[in-house]
């Protein structure tokens, strides 16, 4: 799940005062966008101190070079994501309404197919999508054209920009 005791905070390096956000936390890692389009999967070990930021326990260089991942690879999942298998004879009705599709994690793609960011929370009516350089996105849901393995938009770049927010406002309940 996402939203855990790191989820939107600052991450900071040894000689590094804003490396970026944790957008996501697993049971090992920390997936943390940074602000020129960069993505770093940082174990929970190399934590140093959390207070208001997470002090990563690294030089910049350092965490550059262990923990540096391209920023459109598949976000990590947690051990029992891993594990969990569906059973050989499942009755899909009763598999769907017992676990309803979830948009989170998923690759956003506006109308011409460019790639915009991940769904990283959803709501009733909006899904947040966090961009390239430390955007984040709150878009209407009315908004989805389709939905497959990324979540397409109907819309363009000038329209999707309209919904740009501050990344540190408080996340939609």
């Amino acid at each position: 799940m996402s939203i855990g005791k790191y989820f939107n905070r600052g991450v900071m390096a040894l000689d590094a005062p804003h490396i970026g956000h944790v957008v996501k936390e697993t049971d090992h890692n920390l997936v943390i966008f940074g602000e020129n389009n960069e993505r770093f999967d940082i174990p929970l070990s190399e934590i140093k101190t959390t207070g208001r930021n997470v002090l990563i326990g690294l030089t910049m260089r350092e965490v550059y070079e262990k923990y540096f991942v391209n920023r459109n690879s598949p976000l990590p999942v947690d051990d029992i994501v891993k594990e969990w298998r569906l059973p050989n004879n499942v009755d899909l009705a009763t598999y769907h309404a017992r676990y309803p599709n979830s948009l989170f994690s998923r690759g956003v793609r506006i109308s011409n197919e460019d790639f915009v960011g991940f769904v990283m929370k959803e709501t009733k009516d909006r899904i947040v999508v966090f961009g390239e350089n430390d955007q984040r996105f709150d878009i209407p849901k009315s908004k989805i054209k389709e939905v497959g393995s990324n979540v397409i938009l109907n819309m363009n770049i000038d329209e999707f920009m309209t919904f740009k927010v501050n990344n540190l406002t408080v996340l939609p309940k």
